[in-house]
């Protein structure tokens, strides 16, 4: 049967691609995000009411996850290779692709809606958008399943004197706007250790991430991350 879903619109964010992006928004207090509609919903009054709020719910469509494979379990992250059923996780490889995000409000006015902690990369596209409900949502006793067993220390990250050269060049050039909290986004995405595990047992690989249009490049080395350069991105 075919479900008619319709895109309301879509993410402008801080991230462009899956990888270094937070899990979870919560993780990335300092992330941005904006949401633009799509032209049938502009004008028509559809974001009124939500400046009251503090929180709303993003129900999206994952559509960097292409896997074709039907998953019944997963690896996540923080199980260090351990498998756990699809449905028990926030895996984006799921059935439907579908995204659920908790992110907080910094204003909403007219068409423009802005958002913090937020952990959906560019152009994701927004199926619905639902308030946040204290009363409703946030249940009085629950239970965490795996995620209570596991307890991991985030990673430290520092920013070598070449990294924070280049951010000030980069803010002088107004190209960066708010460095500090750049900065303090940066050491966010890399304190829960986005490698892949396929590259956990590498003691000093250099890796890059897309942040806000700045391409961060860092290395892990002596257990901890390392910025060794922010570059602008190629256009």
């Amino acid at each position: 049967m075919e479900l008619p879903l319709k895109t309301i619109g879509w993410i402008r964010a801080d991230f462009k691609q899956k990888f270094g992006t937070p899990r979870q928004g919560s993780l990335a207090k300092n992330s941005r995000a904006s949401v633009e509609l799509s032209p049938e919903w502009r004008g028509r009054g559809i974001l009124s009411g939500l400046e009251d709020f503090s929180h709303v719910w993003l129900i999206t469509h994952l559509h960097l996850s292409i896997s074709k494979r039907n998953r019944g379990k997963v690896h996540p992250p923080r199980l260090q290779g351990k498998k756990i059923g699809v449905m028990a996780s926030r895996s984006p490889h799921r059935p439907n692709n579908i995204g659920l995000t908790l992110a907080r409000i910094l204003s909403c006015e007219g068409d423009e809606l802005r958002l913090a902690e937020v952990d959906l990369v560019e152009g994701t596209p927004i199926l619905d958008i639902k308030p946040y409900l204290a009363q409703a949502d946030r249940p009085e006793d629950f239970k965490g399943g795996w995620t209570d067993k596991i307890a991991i220390a985030p990673r430290v990250c520092e920013f070598s004197e070449q990294a924070l050269h280049n951010m000030d060049e980069l803010t002088k050039a107004k190209v960066i706007e708010d460095p500090a909290r750049l900065r303090a986004l940066v050491h966010e995405m890399l304190a829960l250790d986005p490698r892949p595990p396929a590259y956990l047992a590498r003691s000093d690989a250099r890796f890059a991430i897309w942040v806000s249009g700045l391409n961060v490049v860092f290395r892990f080395h002596d257990e901890k991350f390392t910025v060794i350069a922010v570059e602008q991105q190629n256009k």
